[in-house]
């Protein structure tokens, strides 16, 4: 297989800017818009979120054998990614009009089933996305360059989200407050956006065709249902890394969610918040610079583990030290740092599975096998809007209400306690994650050997 070429790898890596900096937006600001713009009560919101959610995790494990087993003359994956984001732009859209006006059963139907299938349409996409790393090359060195191409993308792609969102959503509009108009078109030209990054990939990549026209291999091709269903529930490293994965999301997700009502209520100062996202965000893109050098020191799986410690220390320290609102920013910025290493690594670890789970059962299953990827940010989103929104409801938050101090006390503990304890728990399932990557280059010659002897 030929290598790849700089503007590839570039595409690869703006594709996920113009993905992040769009599904950052939803992640951050869907709950606000809801309890804050619309006045929709913590609970209301937390069913629309939720249910949409659930509905959203359940399409990815029938999302993943439907892409393996399509057959676009674009190509199997690549087919995908640009399908998916003209849905994106749709349903991101509709997320940001007021529906309040109608019934109360109606508008929360409605969002339920509207979020669903904007989170449904980011799986197509995103399936088909990450399933190009292992397409594009299997060369294991390009694999970690694709990866760090995309943890910088992403990162970069944080940053702008970071600074830019709240002040968009103000420009927009033309107003100093969060309004209706100011979320629609905000919505409306992020689809935009990410169409732009997705579309430019798919061209980008178009001597790529292999991973759907043809069909060549014999029966690492031929995968049934069942015999990907058996190789994902029996396969100890995806296990790991679906549970490691789940948290770490998890992690960053409620951090995402809960500080925009940190500093609305806590600090006392929303206009900080483009500045604590914007800062930690930079701090994640210098953490993905460092990863290529960890990673010659450090396996994979260790450079995984030393993030979410990372992490894990930093929330705990900011929680003990939330009275001060300086000091947070500053361990919040160090430990995104370590944030980073897991974001950037994670992709080539379910890359090696892939190769990995070929050897071992003698079927490729490379889209279920990142389908398994997506549906751990999936099953992540569902208990982090239902922590967040629900856990809000909890301690009494009311919007435009001053707060008690239970409810700064208990919105301290979402943001900072409570996410700090999922990331322990990542790392003690990584611990079970055991692909020896010293052997892979074996086990993926071995793979070349069988095809040409089926052939």
């Amino acid at each position: 297989m030929k290598k790849l070429s700089n503007y590839i790898k570039f595409s690869y890596g703006f594709a996920d800017l113009c993905f992040i900096f769009m599904v950052t937006f939803s992640n951050t600001y869907y709950l606000v818009f809801f309890t804050e713009v619309l006045k929709i009560s913590p609970v209301q919101a937390g069913v629309i979120m939720t249910f949409g959610r659930i509905l959203d995790t359940i399409s990815v494990p029938i999302l993943g054998p439907i892409i393996e087993k399509s057959n676009f003359k674009w190509g199997r994956y690549r087919s995908w990614i640009l399908i998916g984001s003209f849905f994106i732009l749709l349903f991101n859209t509709i997320m940001c009009a007021n529906l309040t006006g109608l019934p109360e059963g109606a508008y929360i139907v409605l969002y339920t089933i509207f979020y669903a299938a904007f989170c449904i349409a980011t799986n197509v996409s995103y399936i088909g996305y990450t399933s190009l790393n292992s397409t594009l090359t299997v060369d294991a060195a390009e694999r970690v360059q694709l990866s760090t191409f995309r943890g910088q993308g992403n990162s970069i792609g944080k940053i702008l989200a970071g600074w830019c969102l709240l002040p968009l959503i103000y420009l927009v509009a033309g107003a100093q407050e969060m309004t209706v108009q100011g979320f629609f078109i905000t919505a409306l030209l992020l689809g935009l956006l990410t169409v732009l990054g997705y579309g430019n990939l798919f061209a980008a990549t178009k001597d790529y065709k292999d991973s759907g026209v043809t069909v060549k291999g014999g029966k690492a091709e031929k995968v049934t249902v069942a015999q990907m269903f058996k190789q994902v529930v029996t396969n100890r490293p995806l296990l790991a890394i679906l549970v490691a994965d789940v948290c770490r999301v998890l992690t960053t997700l409620l951090i995402v969610a809960m500080f925009p009502y940190f500093y609305i209520y806590v600090v006392k100062n929303p206009d900080i918040i483009p500045t604590f996202f914007g800062l930690t965000s930079i701090l994640m893109l210098i953490g993905s610079t460092l990863v290529p050098f960890i990673t010659k020191k450090l396996t994979k799986k260790q450079t995984y583990i030393l993030g979410m410690v990372w992490i894990c220390a930093a929330l705990v320290l900011m929680f003990f030290n939330a009275s001060n609102a300086t000091l947070v920013l500053v361990i919040a910025c160090i430990g995104y740092v370590g944030v980073a290493f897991p974001n950037v690594v994670n992709t080539a670890m379910y890359a090696d599975i892939t190769d990995y789970s070929e050897w071992k059962t003698g079927y490729n299953a490379r889209a279920v096998i990142f389908s398994v990827y997506q549906l751990s940010i999936k099953i992540a989103a569902v208990f982090s809007t239902s922590v967040a929104a629900f856990g809000l409801g909890l301690i009494g938050l009311q919007s435009g209400v001053e707060p008690t101090p239970e409810v700064i006390e208990g919105i301290k503990s979402l943001a900072m306690f409570f996410p700090a304890g999922v990331s322990l728990v990542a790392v003690i399932a990584m611990l079970f994650y055991n692909v020896n990557e010293r052997k892979l280059p074996e086990l993926r010659a071995e793979i070349a050997e069988r095809k040409v002897a089926d052939n």
